[in-house]
């Protein structure tokens, strides 16, 4: 038998998240149903909305980069391939 569950959200919160979900084949109801299978099966994530490691150093990385007086910048798509050729 399934039990139901219901959660009261902005509305502005529910379009976004369903058109996000969407564009991944998902519903909201196929979405919070995974989520609450692997929180029953492997309990609550220990980092849960913390970047691991590989995350944290990409955006250090970023960070280091925006602080570069010289870091090259490009107007066009034309420009942005060149530098990416480089």
């Amino acid at each position: 038998m399934d039990a139901r569950v219901n959660s009261r959200v902005p509305v502005e919160v529910k379009e976004k998240a369903s058109k996000e979900l969407a564009d991944h084949g998902l519903s909201i109801s196929s979405f919070i149903r995974m989520t609450l299978s692997s929180v029953a099966k492997d309990g609550f994530p220990k980092y849960w909305g913390i970047p691991n490691a590989e995350t944290m150093a990409s955006i250090n990385e970023a960070m280091d980069d925006i602080k570069n007086p010289h870091l090259k910048s490009a107007s066009t798509r034309k420009e942005l391939e060149d530098l990416l050729d480089e």
